[in-house]
């Protein structure tokens, strides 16, 4: 299974338009956007023609989407947050609590704008980066999660 996994695009088209052209050319099973801002989802969905999961970021402010996705894929559960109510750029290991305890294998989180993957009290944690605004010497990205079976592996796409 192929999980594409959207971050901080706030609101740049221009970035959402780049992100799609590779969607459709690498066709994932299924994309989740981790907010800032959530309605690119919506603009993703209107471009791609399919749906976009996703969840709210600190600069969003919807009362109807859940904070978390929890989600079973292959032989994972996934986590998906954006990342700001665990601290996220203080370090991971609220959030990999937290996942461990809602019996996640691998937790999904923006926010930091910087892609980057950790293993912590055996959870996987990966975050996309930012497809439109990266932090420090990073380029812009997405994320690509290759499921099979126990088997996961992540690709960072660079957006440009």
């Amino acid at each position: 299974m192929k999980i594409a996994v959207v971050s901080d695009t706030h609101r740049t088209m221009s970035a959402i338009i780049k992100v799609c052209a590779i969607l459709e050319k690498e066709n994932p099973d299924l994309i989740i956007h981790l907010g800032d801002v959530m309605e690119d989802a919506d603009a993703m969905e209107g471009i791609l023609h399919r749906e976009v999961r996703r969840v709210p970021g600190n600069c969003d402010f919807s009362l109807k989407e859940p904070s978390e996705l929890l989600l079973d894929a292959e032989e994972f559960r996934i986590l998906a947050v954006h990342g700001h109510h665990y601290r996220v750029k203080r370090g991971l290991r609220d959030l990999a609590s937290y996942a461990k305890s809602k019996g996640a294998d691998i937790a999904l989180y923006g926010h930091t704008h910087v892609a980057q993957e950790d293993e912590i009290s055996g959870v996987q944690m990966f975050n996309p980066g930012s497809a439109a605004l990266p932090q420090g010497v990073q380029k812009a990205s997405f994320a690509m999660l290759d499921l099979e079976g126990k088997k996961v592996a992540i690709r960072f796409i660079p957006v440009g």
